[in-house]
């Protein structure tokens, strides 16, 4: 899967303006809306011009009256028209915003877990909200403004050319100049803008990795080494700022100092006109006005295409992960899984994470009847995991085959595979809602006796009774209430009301005493009598209660059998296990 893929402007522009296709109704509306806004605030300041033009000239006494009653008039439908565009170019972006958050969040679940062997958390978080939110400024602010920029212009135009037909050339040439700027600077933008959006990824992964692991930090004396690194990231945050900024304070200035120099040269052609007598005095006051208003809806989009950098910067990483390919397809078609025996097969599997890694596992092969209990042993590193992951499909294998009930797992959807299983992983995650609710999410629409079941049976009712609000009581960040063992009896409890005939623990009960541990097992031993379990195991006490062991070293099977056969005949066996045996060997 790569998502380093770098689109070109043009590619980010249709591909944003194809977000607009659904919402293309209140766009217009944005748009039309947009025009009349300025060609009100244009009429108010260049007919308050005309009064003071009609007021020089001592003829202000014969249309004063009228004039007030359009001035009253022009800005009541100016508020209106203000109004309605924000209204309506808000609305479209928020709603397009809120359609590419749910793309993204689509994305990441089709490409998970590989999108984060090639992507920190920290830099798809900041993706995910503030790439995204920056995009804001491009559907509320930039696209509709080109539309009212050319409408308003013409209208100015035609205007100044209906007064004298050297102005509108005049304003022509300077609004030439207004865009040409942006255009002569866009390869700096762009390269701006991406490493500032990357330096910011990087800062926000740094603050976020110590944000979760501040616990370990501060145990391992480490404050000083993570806040040096911290300052780095951000300092190197700030300079891309600051050249970002720099070039955009040039192209501010060279923008202003064209409106400065049009205004100067109008006024000089304008007043040139009336001294001949070929532009009425009472007009010269609206033409600099009208001359100096008309760049306004130009000099926005200049403005906002000064970061138009930042913007496509962003809009280039959001497309990132939307088109991700996923390594894993789901090409499968629907089974009946109650059908399906709950057996699993691994037939001479074979997978590495990259092509230049060396493989996890080699040609493995193994079988765990229906009903059976299989713990898969061994040391770090040896591949215990990588089945667990293969078995899930978060990757696929790249030979050999894994059965459920006989059927390649390719070959059934990833819906069905999820409702064949449940997994309790070592690491647990819990949701900041009620732990009624974190039990529940096993089981979509289960009754409040049914979780306390579910937590009954993973030995966890007691204790979630005892809290301040039972099982109403909110479980924290990331479950970060409750101790580690309580943690993971409750994602017991949510696998076990799930009730897959599946169940994958891996190191599941590492956080447990041996006490919890032993009634734990007792629990799931009643609970999912008759299901299908692979364990992931280290523990003795969850290796010997067992009926089957597959032994894993560098990534091959390396024996099966029962706790009492393999500790007689393999040797790797005896190496896990003895060290944790005391006294006398009970085989």
């Amino acid at each position: 899967m790569n998502t380093k893929v770098n689109h070109s402007r043009l590619y980010s522009l249709l591909r944003l303006i194809g977000n607009l296709k659904q919402h293309y109704g209140g766009m217009i509306c944005a748009v039309v809306c947009g025009i009349f806004n300025h060609l009100f605030t244009i009429s108010i300041s260049a007919l308050c011009a005309y009064m003071v033009g009609l007021a020089l000239e001592k003829k202000i006494l014969y249309s004063w009256k009228l004039l007030f009653i359009f001035l009253c008039t022009f800005i009541i439908f100016r508020v209106i028209s203000y109004f309605m565009e924000m209204w309506f170019a808000h609305d479209v972006a928020f709603k397009v915003l809120a359609d590419l958050r749910i793309m993204l969040l689509e994305s990441v679940e089709r490409v998970s877990p590989a999108i984060l062997l090639n992507m920190r958390s920290g830099q798809l978080a900041s993706t995910l909200m503030s790439d995204v939110e920056l995009l804001e400024w491009f559907f509320a602010h930039s696209f509709g403004s080109v539309f009212v920029a050319a409408a308003v212009s013409v209208a100015l135009l035609a205007f100044l050319g209906w007064l004298h037909p050297i102005l509108p050339v005049i304003m022509l040439i300077f609004i030439a100049i207004l865009v040409i700027i942006p255009f002569a600077m866009k390869k700096k933008a762009d390269e701006q803008g991406a490493y500032v959006r990357r330096e910011l990824g990087d800062a926000n992964a740094v603050t976020m990795e110590g944000l979760q692991g501040m616990k370990e930090i501060l145990m391992l004396n480490n404050v000083e080494a993570y806040q040096k690194k911290n300052r780095k990231y951000m300092q190197k945050m700030y300079d891309s700022q600051y050249c970002y900024g720099k070039r955009l304070g040039t192209e501010g200035a060279l923008l202003q100092l064209t409106v400065g120099l049009s205004t100067l040269c109008i006024m000089a052609v304008a007043a040139g006109l009336v001294f001949k007598g070929q532009l009425a005095f009472s007009y010269y006051p609206v033409v600099m006005m009208v001359a100096g208003l008309a760049f306004n809806p130009v000099l926005e989009i200049c403005n906002t295409a000064r970061n138009f950098g930042l913007i496509f910067a962003a809009a280039n990483r959001v497309f990132q992960v939307i088109e991700a390919k996923p390594i894993v397809e789901d090409r499968g078609q629907p089974v009946d899984t109650s059908r399906l025996e709950s057996g699993i097969c691994f037939e001479k599997v074979s997978f590495r994470y990259g092509q230049d890694l060396e493989p996890a596992v080699k040609d493995i092969s193994f079988t765990v009847k229906a009903g059976q209990r299989v713990a898969l042993v061994g040391h770090s590193g040896s591949g215990k995991s990588t089945c667990v992951n293969l078995l899930l499909r978060y990757w696929d294998v790249e030979s050999g085959t894994i059965r459920i009930g006989g059927k390649d797992i390719r070959e059934m959807t990833m819906d069905n595979l999820r409702e064949l299983t449940s997994v309790v992983l070592q690491d647990v995650y819990l949701f900041n809602i009620s732990i009624r609710e974190n039990i529940r999410l096993g089981k979509e629409g289960a009754t409040d006796e049914e979780v306390e079941a579910a937590a009954k049976a993973a030995s966890a009712h007691e204790f979630i009774k005892e809290l301040p609000q039972s099982y109403d009581t909110a479980a924290g960040e990331r479950g970060l209430a409750l101790s580690g063992g309580q943690r993971q009896r409750i994602a017991i409890a949510r696998a076990i009301l799930k009730g897959s005939p599946v169940l994958v623990l891996d190191e599941a009960v590492s956080s447990l005493d041996s006490e919890n541990e032993a009634e734990i097992q007792r629990a799931m031993e009643n609970s999912y009598k008759g299901f299908t379990t692979l364990v992931v195991a280290h523990r003795i006490s969850t290796i010997m209660s067992a009926d089957m062991l597959v032994v894993l070293e560098n990534g091959c099977v390396a024996g099966v059998g029962t706790h009492e056969e393999l500790f007689r005949t393999n040797k790797v066996y005896r190496s896990l296990v003895l060290p944790q045996i005391k006294g006398d060997c009970p085989c």
